[in-house]
């Protein structure tokens, strides 16, 4: 990596304390617009929301004084001319964030904050039960001394992306009272739909900016401060259906109905390991195994066998379904069943104890677990399926591997440069359950691995084989830009200006780029500095957008400086 550009750039007339006042302004705007996109919608955006943001973002721009234009499927091009003569511009580049939150999140009117920050437990009005310290989770201890930023703390309220966002407007509001900051061609990109990986969406997007010209991007959308991302996962997404069928149970004279409703930790799967991500279906999965119901143990061939055996008398899961807003949340149904109130009494106290073990040391991470029973239920109710116990004997493959396994498997195991598989939803349908899960890998082969893995436990599911329907979601965006080192060069020459270091590092999830990379327009990622993404914890600092800020701003000035050359070149 070449480390021999200088800069010398031109800063802000704006103390500190004003670029962090405008970008809490700006992020207290946008986040107050409910913008998550819907996959079930099949519109482009797929929610109303973005559309209304657009609009929003669209009049705010031209009020800065910026030429704007959008089109039908919401995309919005603010385009920020060169200040400079156009042998010393460089090339045109985009600075691109997307409006779409991820599901659960929920607009707010406004933040709670924090001043001067002391590391100490982070004061969540709704949510008593989480614990956010410095001591906890070292990597926010960069926040301690700031103004921090945070929600109620009952669910994301959407920092993934409209923190970039926040920052993009800031910097414009700075460029626009600071004529004086050279810089060439910025064209400012707002993508609907990028939680959902609808490339559709910006395809054509992609060639008109091709077409205009637009030679280099970065998306401001990581989550470190000024972390720069080069590379990312590639991913499938897969379902399972799986059919009801009758449910045969042994005799009992005595059965109970337990309703179980989970809170687990909710995380991204880029950061679930550090954060110690928890879902309500591996609770479930685990609890049954503690208590002897492991369809993939030694010694049980398959979940009928399960259904037979005495433990299944005792407990059977009837009913399972996830949250759909907050995927980590799960609620199922159970029936308890024995030959006398004693025995019953004693079975569901098993249960209740084997769930409370499973979230125990989690609680400080705000996960529960809530049991309530009926007074007696049907001993012998015949009208239940087995999907449930198929569904849980599935999800135990994924907690208790068999060999060969691509490892980790689960998203909390997995950290840096390794892959996961995550079955991360259960979902009622007319026919049974489907279960969704996650495969993300940073290597081609490793990915295929994985929906291999899928393919082989589906095949081996007893009473009859399942099938997964698995289809690509993105690609590593690191063959493409391994061409282009000026972009993470630019990036920390710029950030050398205002005395910042920074990591080089993959981003675990995708930035919805692959549009732009076909028309040879590399995209790189920057970070925004905020913790726990598409979590109820999410957290920034008004110090912290006004130096990203800082940093966007002699960024700018920097490819400016430089990217003539590096255009004339060609790629490395």
């Amino acid at each position: 990596m070449s480390t021999a550009i200088s800069a010398s750039t031109v800063s802000p007339q704006q103390d500190l304390e004003t670029l962090s006042q405008w970008g809490t302004e700006n992020l207290a705007r946008v986040i107050a617009i409910d913008s998550q996109s819907d996959e079930r919608s099949d519109a482009v955006p797929s929610s109303p929301g973005q559309r209304q943001l657009s609009d929003f973002l669209r009049a705010y721009f031209e009020d800065l004084g910026y030429v704007s234009e959008q089109d039908d499927m919401a995309n919005l091009l603010v385009t920020i001319p060169a200040n400079v003569s156009p042998g010393s511009a460089g090339v045109s580049v985009a600075l691109m964030v997307h409006m779409d939150t991820a599901e659960g999140t929920r607009a707010v009117p406004g933040l709670e904050v924090m001043p001067s920050w002391n590391g100490e437990a982070i004061r969540y009005p709704g949510n008593s039960r989480l614990t956010v310290t410095a001591e906890r989770y070292p990597e926010i201890a960069h926040f301690v001394g700031d103004d921090v930023l945070h929600g109620p703390g009952t669910f994301p309220i959407g920092l993934d992306d409209k923190l970039g966002m926040a920052e993009l407007m800031t910097l414009a509001q700075v460029l626009a009272k600071n004529p004086e900051i050279p810089h060439g061609e910025l064209v400012l990109v707002f993508r609907p739909d990028e939680e959902i990986g609808r490339m559709a969406a910006v395809e054509g997007l992609a060639k008109l900016l091709a077409e205009r010209g637009v030679r280099y991007g970065y998306t401001i959308d990581g989550i470190l401060p000024f972390e720069v991302n080069v590379a990312n996962f590639n991913a499938s997404a897969a379902t399972v259906a799986i059919p009801n069928a009758p449910l045969t149970l042994a005799p009992a004279a005595h059965a109970r109905r337990l309703e179980v409703a989970i809170t687990g930790v909710n995380t991204h799967g880029a950061t679930a390991k550090a954060e110690g991500h928890l879902n309500g279906l591996t609770v479930i999965a685990r609890a049954m195994a503690a208590l002897g119901m492991r369809p993939n143990q030694p010694g049980t061939s398959d979940i009928a066998s399960d259904i037979a055996a005495s433990v299944a008398k005792d407990i059977v899961l009837v009913a399972i379904q996830s949250d759909d807003a907050l995927e980590c949340n799960a609620s199922a149904s159970f029936l308890v069943r024995a030959d006398d109130n004693a025995e019953l009494d004693r079975t569901e106290a098993a249960l209740r104890a084997a769930l409370a073990h499973e979230v125990a040391e989690h609680a400080w991470k705000g996960a529960r677990c809530e049991v309530s029973a009926s007074a007696s239920a049907p001993a012998e109710d015949s009208d239940h399926s087995d999907a449930a116990m198929r569904f849980i004997g599935l999800v135990q493959q994924f907690v208790y591997p068999d060999e060969p396994a691509p490892a980790p498997l689960l998203p909390e195991d997995s950290g840096g440069n390794q892959g996961y598989s995550n079955p991360f939803a259960a979902q009622p349908s007319a026919n049974g359950l489907t279960l969704r899960v996650r495969l993300r890998d940073f290597d081609t082969e490793g990915l295929k691995q994985r929906e291999q893995h899928l393919r082989e436990l589906c095949a081996a599911a007893k009473p009859s084989p399942l099938t997964p329907e698995i289809s690509a979601q993105y690609i590593n965006m690191g063959a493409k830009l391994a061409a282009y080192p000026e972009l993470i060069e630019w990036a920390q020459a710029a950030l050398s200006v205002i005395g910042r270091s920074n990591e080089i590092r993959p981003i675990r999830g995708g930035t919805g780029v692959d549009p732009f990379l076909e028309h040879d327009i590399p995209v790189a990622n920057l970070g925004t500095g905020y913790f726990a993404p598409e979590s109820e914890k999410e957290l920034t600092s008004r110090q912290n957008i006004a130096r990203h800020t800082e940093w966007l701003t002699h960024l700018v000035q920097v490819i400016a400086a430089h990217s003539a050359a590096h255009s004339a070149a060609g790629p490395a």
